[in-house]
């Protein structure tokens, strides 16, 4: 029943609990389950802080320009994203992609960044860590445009339609979809039918910690050590045991980051 985490921030986690002692919330707060977690850095003020996480044994990392800052992007940034995701333990290019719900960035230049990173990530032969929140059909399309159908993505946080969910199995071979603690939410019916829809064989788990604390521990600072309770609801809505759904998302897991 072994997990990883493949999407957190530890940076922001150790932030919001007033904490720089990673070893320590390691010890205190994550169950004998805990196998490792992938640390997503996707803004320039985190790389710094990453590069010193994935000295732990069990931390990887993934680099990347996350679209809310896709105005920031420049060949400079570029070339020491480039140097770091070339380090021996960053696992992928990310979080990368289309966020419309905001517009942090102007769309436009979210589309330009979001396609000249995919390109960057299979130049390197990374795999790549998309996100996407109500920007379904130029996500696709750009993904479709500058993405080879075998290459390793996951989709995270999802909180999609089922129809871009299909869409994208179906086009990707090699592409996995993560789910947080949003889908032990009350309100959160649609996404559980997603969750009911895709085989067990293109799911991961994450966190995306600090963020979206699973019931029954909203309000308190999420963390990697929150998976077994999105795990417990993958379970239940999918009429699968607990042990096979670790077991598949850790199998996932590895062709995903081979880790």
């Amino acid at each position: 029943m072994a997990y990883i985490d493949t999407h957190c921030h530890l940076d922001m986690i150790l932030e919001k609990l007033k904490s720089q002692d990673l070893d320590t919330l390691l010890s205190s707060s994550f169950p004998p389950e805990f196998e490792g977690c992938i640390t997503v850095c996707c803004h320039p003020h985190s790389i710094k802080a990453t590069l010193d996480f994935i000295k732990h044994p069990k931390v990887w990392a993934a680099f990347g320009l996350h679209p809310h800052d896709a105005s920031l992007y420049t060949d400079s940034l570029e070339n020491q994203l480039r140097s770091c995701v070339l380090e021996t333990k960053a696992v992928a290019w990310g979080e990368i992609g289309l966020d419309y719900h905001y517009e942090h960035s102007p769309k436009d230049v979210q589309q330009k960044v979001f396609a000249r990173q995919l390109q960057v990530a299979q130049e390197l032969g990374k795999a790549l860590v998309i996100h996407t929140r109500e920007a379904e059909e130029d996500t696709l399309r750009i993904m479709k445009d500058e993405l080879n159908a075998d290459w390793p993505v996951h989709v995270h946080c999802f909180t999609s339609s089922e129809n871009l969910a299909e869409n994208l199995i179906s086009r990707f071979s090699r592409l996995y979809i993560g789910f947080t603690g949003v889908i032990t939410f009350k309100n959160s019916e649609e996404i559980r039918n997603v969750v009911k829809a895709l085989p067990i064989s293109r799911i991961v788990l994450e966190t995306d910690s600090p963020f979206m604390t699973p019931i029954p521990h909203r309000g308190k600072v999420c963390h990697p050590g929150h998976i077994p309770w999105i795990a417990e609801c993958i379970s239940q809505i999918k009429g699968l045991s607990l042990e096979e759904v670790y077991s598949k998302a850790r199998l996932n897991t590895q062709d995903l980051y081979k880790i």
